[in-house]
């Protein structure tokens, strides 16, 4: 028990320096329904995007795969692929992300772990998890023809704690770096962010969520909720920042797919598709 409060108050240390990753201009796509509170609720494969201690849920293999095209970025376009697999209580994953745009494109490779240190009766549990990143930047020069280009590594921490059926809480962090990427005499920075999370469980079928995020000196709040109806489809919905968000989740058998929207008043709206897929033995209750 001792071993594990001293991981557990390391993670929390270095946690307190973290970053979100060196890639990112907007969430995975159940992230982008709920308004960003997701963190205490992040699970699956795509949980190495935002929390890597949720892919210890579900317990069986499961794949993600999301695609966006972001409202006020000409050209861009952005997509996802992770894969989460293990056994017990220990599970790894490994995702990929891409950005483009017509002044840059984004890379980042992440390889994640996580661990349920401590499980407990009705499904209470406490998960570490961590990932390491390497992310890669393309930037057009001053010059027609020009690019300019740079690698860097990484880390990202997360924590979930689930001490009873109704109530789980988060905090994570990403990229223990906070690195400067200078480019014409500009600079950009791919500033450090923390979050903190919960969420309400009530009668198996509504889900609230709240999480606050802090990047750059400047905290958000992100509230969220999602309904599950008598068929396998979940409503989603949220509000962070000046956006209005939402979207519907279908779970199948052994297929599962999501469909996003965030509103912008200024930017526009973006939507994001992504599918699910999960091996045979999916846990009752679990979902990817």
């Amino acid at each position: 028990m001792k071993r594990r409060l001293l991981v557990l108050l390391v993670v929390c240390l270095l946690g307190a320096r973290a970053e979100a990753h060196p890639a990112e201009s907007s969430a995975v796509a159940r992230s982008q329904a709920m308004g960003g509170a997701l963190v205490s609720l992040a699970d699956g494969p795509a949980a190495l995007f935002l929390n890597p201690a949720g892919i210890v849920v579900p317990a069986n293999p499961a794949l993600y795969l999301d695609y966006a095209e972001p409202a006020g970025v000409p050209g861009g376009r952005e997509s996802r692929a992770a894969f989460a697999g293990g056994k017990g209580n220990t599970r790894g994953a490994l995702g990929w992300y891409r950005f483009d745009s017509e002044s840059e494109s984004d890379n980042l490779f992440a390889a994640s772990a996580a661990h349920r240190l401590i499980e407990g009766t009705q499904g209470s549990f406490l998960a570490l998890g961590a990932s390491a990143t390497v992310a890669g930047f393309s930037r057009k020069g001053a010059d027609p023809g020009e690019r300019d280009s740079r690698w860097m590594a990484s880390g990202d921490a997360g924590i979930i704690l689930k001490p009873l059926p109704v109530v789980a809480f988060a905090y994570s962090a990403g990229n223990i770096r906070d690195e400067h990427y200078d480019q014409t005499g500009g600079d950009e920075t791919r500033r450090r962010v923390q979050r903190w999370g919960a969420s309400y469980f009530w009668d198996d079928r509504i889900v609230l969520s709240f999480a606050t995020v802090r990047r750059a000196g400047r905290t958000t709040l992100h509230y969220g909720m999602a309904v599950k109806t008598a068929v396998p489809i979940e409503l989603l919905a949220g509000f962070s920042d000046g956006r209005v968000t939402g979207g519907a989740r279908w779970t199948g058998a052994r297929l599962g797919g999501l469909i996003a929207f965030a509103a912008d008043e200024d930017e526009g709206v973006t939507w994001t598709l992504a599918c699910e897929a999960y091996l045979p033995g999916r846990r009752d209750g679990e979902t990817p």
